[in-house]
């Protein structure tokens, strides 16, 4: 039986690979693909990220190899002192989807939002990876649907980095 372990991370030099290592596969298989992918732009956003108490990055590995990804945040609402904690990335590389490491991944960050004392979590979908499959399991877990996303793109431009 294979063991994972999950952190939730500080910035070191091992982090910062596997971070470009996930977020460079989730890229390329995401609805953003077609955006430049920046390792330095990964690097700075956890940087800062990671120096914020109410953020948070959780990193899954099957021994040294990184497989999953969970960061997320808690805030006061823009209209209330009630928190709110949110989702930025969730991935888990392919041959484990459907395995206990999302999940994993996402009690993690369920726990540490609760333990900030927030009022919901709400989790957003904006990669377009398996929107069935993402919307089965939600509701699985006691999630309601709300709300969409949308997108508009710049046509016939090129993407400046």
């Amino acid at each position: 039986m294979s063991s994972y372990t999950y952190s939730h991370i500080k910035p070191t030099i091992e982090d910062a690979a596997a971070l470009v290592s996930l977020g460079r596969e989730m890229h390329e298989e995401s609805s953003y693909s077609d955006l430049k992918f920046s390792p330095r732009r990964v690097l700075e956003t956890f940087n800062w990220y990671l120096a914020d108490e109410d953020k948070t990055a959780i990193i899954a590995r099957k021994g040294d190899k990184p497989v999953g990804l969970y960061a997320g945040y808690t805030a006061p609402y823009y209209f209330s002192q009630e928190k709110v904690a949110n989702d930025v990335a969730w991935f888990v590389i392919k041959p484990l989807r459907g395995t206990r490491v999302g999940l994993r991944l996402l009690d993690m960050f369920e726990e540490w939002a609760l333990g900030k004392g927030v009022s919901e979590v709400r989790l957003g979908f904006t990669t377009d990876i398996n929107p069935e499959a993402f919307d089965r399991l939600m509701q699985k877990r006691g999630y309601d649907p709300l709300g969409r996303n949308y997108r508009l793109e710049r046509k016939n431009e090129k993407h400046i980095s």
